[in-house]
């Protein structure tokens, strides 16, 4: 039984790398779920690879699930598609530095470039596929973000709503009550005069 290994980098971060191993008769779907586990991403996020050639440029996509029946065309009338689930890789290696792109999120388009490393036989007792080698962290661009449990209102959003309250709060220092209050000007008039008298320079 052989593996191959291969090396993903991220088209936005450098220094990041992952080597993954799979054994040659796995997958697609079982690529895909090693790289999804590794790095926390989002299960429900549609995603592909793309069979290229030797410079990146993409040749066939694999698509990531399988329509429902009844939900796609006439196989017929439309050209037959390729899925994670049904493309095993050896079926897809035919250069001894093969390249492929996973792309996470189609409508994002997060890129990862993928090139064969090598052939090698399988370790007794290891368990495939599995991350032989790791650097860099996880892509912060595309980390998934925890979803806040029932009635427990979200970080971000309290962080909104007390800058909100400070903001609301500022306003309220420049002309709220307590500093009209403070605000004392009886010193200015003077005790002599009284409200609603006349006052007239002229007068002796």
């Amino acid at each position: 039984m052989f593996i191959y290994r291969f090396r993903l980098n991220f088209e936005e971060q450098d220094g990041f790398s992952r080597d993954v191993e799979l054994i040659t008769d796995q997958t697609f779907m079982d690529f895909h779920k090693v790289i999804r586990d590794n790095l926390s991403l989002d299960q429900n996020v549609e995603c592909a690879f793309f069979l290229c050639d030797h410079r990146f440029r993409k040749r066939k996509q694999i698509h990531h699930h399988i329509p429902e029946q009844g939900s796609a065309p006439d196989e017929e009338d439309a050209p037959k598609k390729l899925y994670m689930e049904q493309c095993v890789l050896s079926d897809f290696i035919d250069d001894p530095h093969q390249k492929f792109i996973y792309i996470y999120d189609l409508a994002k388009e997060w890129t990862f470039f993928i090139e064969l490393l090598k052939i090698r036989p399988a370790e007794a007792g290891k368990t495939y596929p599995a991350i032989a080698a790791a650097a860099g962290g996880v892509p912060v661009e595309i980390s998934r973000k925890p979803v806040p449990l029932p009635g427990v209102p979200d970080d971000d959003d309290d962080a909104e709503d007390e800058e909100d309250t400070t903001m609301e709060q500022q306003e309220e220092g420049v002309y709220g009550e307590e500093d009209m209050d403070e605000f004392d000007d009886s010193h200015m008039y003077d005790d002599s005069i009284e409200i609603g008298e006349d006052f007239d320079e002229g007068k002796s």
